[in-house]
């Protein structure tokens, strides 16, 4: 997109927050929580959830095309053409709008323009929970929550849409701490992604994904600066609440890590953890701040021959990674910061399996991330504003000299992100949304793409 167009998406935010703000009356409003549908003398059934959808029109460059190079004949007509350098890892894929080669032989980049009536960044949601008293001192919860999407599989309007039971746990409360047993949030980079929600994209969409034309729940802005937390099947525990520290260290199913290393084989749990401290001060001050981590080694199935070369995977391999950041609130302002640093994580969630977690041999390759977001909470009407990236770095065998006839391999250098958004409070329980997001990512040789992100829609939760 133009510099021209980018000015005018700017001016856009600036009228569209303006008129808002005129129209709003700054009435106090606050989320709604779980509705309770029975209840007894110790115990109770409770239900939660939300419903939403969203028009999102997307429009920018295409993927690179790479370098190709021609084979002539006699007469100079082109016989043969030959990919010499492709893009790895990261990017923005989507139908594109291609074009004729400008040379006979290399594709055009071409453009992407694509828009859909989507999920938003959280799908719609049921959760139905039941808590009971255990004994004086402990609380027993069991809960389960369905995602659904309203986007249609391939734009195909028979096709069914299956429900994702994305989480699904009994927990366990007391003055010793707590107990989760089963599958819910995981906690290597759960602060960063909190907020993303909380300051961002919570009744929103933010980026759509990297392949625009997806199906199910948005990015916000995992990939740029954030690594998503996801969900996974595991136990964990949670210290009591100590002069605002809080300990959660859990054990996790192990990922196998499908990819151009094989290190599919796994053995043991992986340990994630997550440290918090949380300060309120006055009425409206706080302050959250937060450190993760995780580790797990992956192995490679069979036997592995020894060798000598450092730039040959080996049998195996050892993915870790660390997260940081926190957030601050006084009155109407908040801003968040987080950054994440590790190996083998990918761009989206950690031990992600892509071409930017591993290099062509399978070495994990390292990556470090930074993120910042800002949110004025104006009673009725939030306005936000943020940006992120994340950083990949080449490997030993990345920067080998390529040999005779190969394809050179462009790896993906860093994806950054630039949200800005208002939301209105029409109700406690009915959220109107309207944000942009710019997508941009850039390769080693120089490639570079950028796509826009425009989404409005409304989610109404209880």
């Amino acid at each position: 997109m133009t510099s021209s167009r980018a000015r005018a998406y700017i001016a856009h935010w600036y009228l569209l927050s303006s008129t808002f703000l005129l129209l709003t009356a700054f009435t106090p409003s606050n989320a709604m929580a779980e509705k309770v549908l029975a209840k007894g003398d110790d115990w109770q059934v409770y239900t939660d959830g939300r419903i939403g959808g969203f028009l999102s029109w997307v429009y920018g460059q295409g993927m690179p095309q790479g370098a190709w190079e021609a084979t002539r004949d006699s007469d100079g007509k082109i016989t043969n053409c030959t990919q010499t350098r492709q893009v790895m890892g990261g990017g923005f894929a989507g139908l594109v709008e291609q074009g004729p080669s400008t040379d006979g032989c290399t594709p055009r980049q071409g453009t992407i323009n694509s828009m859909r009536v989507r999920s938003g960044f959280i799908a719609n949601q049921l959760g139905l929970g039941v808590r009971s008293s255990l004994s004086p001192w402990t609380t027993v919860t069991a809960y389960i929550q369905i995602w659904a999407y309203i986007e249609s599989e391939g734009r195909q309007k028979n096709r069914p849409n299956l429900a994702d039971v994305r989480q699904g746990y009994l927990k366990l409360d007391g003055w010793w701490g707590n107990l989760t047993v089963g599958r819910t949030r995981a906690l290597f980079s759960r602060g960063a992604t909190d907020i993303d929600s909380l300051y961002a994209h919570r009744w929103g969409v933010g980026w759509v994904g990297s392949n625009v034309d997806n199906v199910g729940p948005t990015l916000g802005m995992i990939g740029f600066g954030v690594m998503g937390s996801g969900f996974a099947s595991g136990l964990i525990y949670g210290t009591p609440v100590l002069a605002g520290f809080q300990l959660n260290i859990g054990l996790f199913e192990p990922i196998a890590m499908y990819g151009n290393g094989t290190l599919t084989r796994t053995k043991y749990l992986r340990p994630e953890s997550e440290l918090t401290y949380e300060k309120k001060f006055g009425e409206t001050g706080k302050l959250v701040l937060f450190g993760n981590g995780v580790y797990q080694k992956a192995y490679k199935g069979g036997y592995t021959a020894p060798s000598s070369d450092p730039n040959v995977l080996g049998s195996e391999d050892t993915a870790y990674g660390v997260g940081y950041g926190g957030r601050f609130e006084l009155g109407f302002f908040h801003i968040g910061f987080a950054g994440h640093y590790g190996k083998g994580l990918g761009t989206n969630y950690a031990l992600e399996s892509t071409d930017a977690s591993t290099d062509m041999s399978g070495n994990l390759r390292k990556v470090d991330g930074y993120y910042v977001q800002t949110q004025f909470a104006l009673s009725q009407v939030d306005l936000f504003a943020g940006w992120g990236t994340d950083r990949i770095f080449l490997t030993p065998y990345d920067m080998e000299t390529p040999k005779q006839g190969q394809v050179v391999q462009s790896v993906l250098k860093h994806q950054m992100g630039i949200n800005a958004g208002l939301v209105y409070h029409i109700k406690p329980y009915l959220h109107l949304d309207v944000d942009y997001f710019r997508a941009e990512a850039a390769w080693f040789y120089g490639e570079s793409q950028v796509v826009h992100a425009t989404n409005a829609g409304m989610t109404y939760n209880w």
